[in-house]
């Protein structure tokens, strides 16, 4: 009895401290296409799995050849898709985050040409995060070692130069500072030490000097005893604004492994990567009486006005003077698309974060409510979305359906108010 006892606690107590990582794991953020997009074309590794997607259930994408012209018609754009894979009409992210794996970094970011080293900076700064290992850390960044110019083909996201380690092909080890944000997420084994890790050719930052220091999170360091990069930055994030992804810079391998604490690794950083996307844009304020036209197209350059993609929200922001004012939401649609309308009181609304919605199917929506006084949000959700297949190499997806998702749908929004009288204001006119 006294054991099975003991083994039921020991059972709680595991259970207990597997929580807050069980938690972690399952976080999500509406309003993207899916969770991850993974580069691994012209001078990339090849890989087509992530070890640490998978085992984090994240919904994932890829470029894994090396023929240019379909990387540049993913990345930068093409007539089925004007505003590439990575971006939503409007020039928001269509992906949480971009993973971006080893290789050669200056030949890359070359291949992608200047079009699509937009694109990548574009996905970042309107909110997507940027996780990448040894080459894709190095892309991300203004130059090497002390270097005063900017590199051409680096995409200059994180600010500053990072160092070359100078080690090929070893093994090293990273310990996990006390108070570094991957420890919210995997606790190492207990140590806050991860073992042979691959690293051939990477990158570095010192902890003793440079402007670096200032706004970047270190979160592990190399154990590498009388060589260069020992004690310094081995992974490190960057975020300043809210509006803006977070950079995760990893300076070694730890992507491909399967299982063990060097995949807890990988995890920490994607889910940190992940939590940093950044705030949801509003679009405008609507204005009682007038209709809302959401029908440009990515060449006009006018994304307070663009189309909606696929699995997209638009938020926008509108103020109701008096409590008790009736308030009317009407959202019209292209036919055969799917759409949802949702309401919130201060902040912007989604799927299962609404004070009102609604989420049926159909083009056609109206929202009728008597609500409170305050700034109010109303969200539109393009619902339907495209198909995604591998193609038969197996190096890229095409996509088939409603391929009008990808440059976007059209739909005016618009909001009437009429404040309700109250009983007594009506008998009080009545009896005059």
């Amino acid at each position: 009895m006294m054991k099975k006892f003991l083994n039921s606690l020991l059972l709680g107590c595991l259970l207990l401290a597997a929580a807050p990582f069980a938690a972690a794991q399952e976080t999500t953020t509406p309003g993207f296409y899916k969770d991850l997009f993974m580069s691994s074309g012209v001078n990339l590794s090849s890989r087509k799995t992530l070890p640490a997607a998978e085992s984090l259930g994240l919904s994932y994408e890829y470029y894994a050849g090396k023929d240019t012209e379909i990387q540049t018609r993913l990345y930068s754009g093409s007539e089925q898709d004007t505003n590439g894979v990575l971006l939503y009409p409007d020039g928001a992210p269509r992906f949480r985050m971009l993973y971006v794996n080893g290789g050669g970094a200056t030949l890359h970011g070359k291949s992608l040409e200047l079009s699509g080293r937009q694109v990548l900076r574009q996905f970042y700064r309107a909110g997507g995060s940027y996780c990448g290992s040894c080459a894709g850390s190095f892309l991300s960044g203004r130059n090497v070692d002390a270097r005063e110019d900017r590199r051409l083909g680096y995409l200059h996201i994180f600010p500053y130069n990072t160092s070359n380690t100078g080690l090929k092909k070893e093994r090293v080890g990273h310990a996990i500072p006390e108070k570094s944000p991957l420890t919210r997420y995997r606790d190492f084994g207990g140590d806050q030490y991860v073992a042979d890790i691959y690293h051939n050719n990477g990158n570095w930052l010192s902890l003793k000097e440079g402007p670096h220091l200032a706004d970047t999170e270190i979160l592990a360091t190399y154990d590498t005893p009388g060589k260069r990069p020992h004690e310094g930055a081995a992974i490190w994030a960057y975020k300043t604004k809210p509006q803006e992804g977070r950079i995760i810079n990893i300076g070694s391998h730890p992507e491909g492994i399967a299982e063990g604490e060097r995949l807890e690794l990988t995890e920490a950083c994607f889910l940190y990567a992940l939590d940093g996307v950044g705030t949801p844009t509003i679009k405008g304020t609507l204005l009682a009486g007038e209709t809302r036209v959401m029908d440009r197209e990515t060449s006009d350059d006018d994304p307070a006005h663009t189309r909606i993609g696929d699995r997209q929200y638009h938020h926008f922001r509108f103020e109701v003077a008096a409590s008790g004012t009736r308030v009317s939401i009407t959202l019209e649609g292209e036919a055969g698309i799917d759409y949802s309308l949702f309401l919130r009181k201060g902040s912007p609304a989604f799927q299962g974060q609404a004070d009102f919605a609604d989420a049926s199917e159909g083009h056609r929506k109206t929202l009728r409510k008597s609500l409170s006084a305050g700034s109010w949000f109303a969200s539109v959700q393009c619902v339907s979305v495209i198909q995604a297949e591998k193609d038969e190499s197996e190096s890229h997806y095409v996509y088939s359906g409603e391929t009008r998702l990808l440059n976007g749908v059209a739909y005016t929004l618009r909001m009437d108010q009429k404040l309700r009288r109250t009983r007594r204001e009506i008998t009080s006119v009545s009896s005059r």
